[in-house]
């Protein structure tokens, strides 16, 4: 999980965040849980690919999604968890939900539930 930042910026964000990823979030991770034939790591960066969101590398961006799955183990919700996107990165709110979403997806199927719907 990223650090916490100052709760002003914590309020805002969330705002934001929750504005712009309800509708990623509840596309259930893009319809990517229909290609079980595909390995996790291609189906993710797939999803990715052809939503064109950047990453620096392959490996990156399937230790971010892995991330994103520590992190609900851990007990975040998936506001936290965009919001530390926001405030630790480059990624859109957009882009950020479409990360955690594509992840649980993906990785961690158990935490469908704490998606937005």
């Amino acid at each position: 999980m990223f650090p916490k930042t100052v709760k002003s910026v914590k309020s805002a964000a969330r705002v934001a965040a929750v504005t712009a990823v309800l509708g990623v979030a509840a596309m259930g991770g893009v319809g990517v849980a229909n290609a079980t034939s595909y390995a996790p790591e291609e189906v993710y960066l797939t999803a990715l690919d052809e939503e064109g969101i950047p990453y620096d590398s392959a490996y990156y961006a399937v230790a971010l999604g892995y991330a994103v799955c520590g992190d609900f183990e851990s007990g975040y919700d998936f506001y936290d968890i965009g919001l530390d996107f926001l405030s630790e990165s480059s990624y859109s709110p957009y882009e950020a939900g479409f990360i955690i979403a594509d992840a649980v997806t993906v990785y961690c199927p158990q935490y469908t539930y704490a998606l937005p719907a």
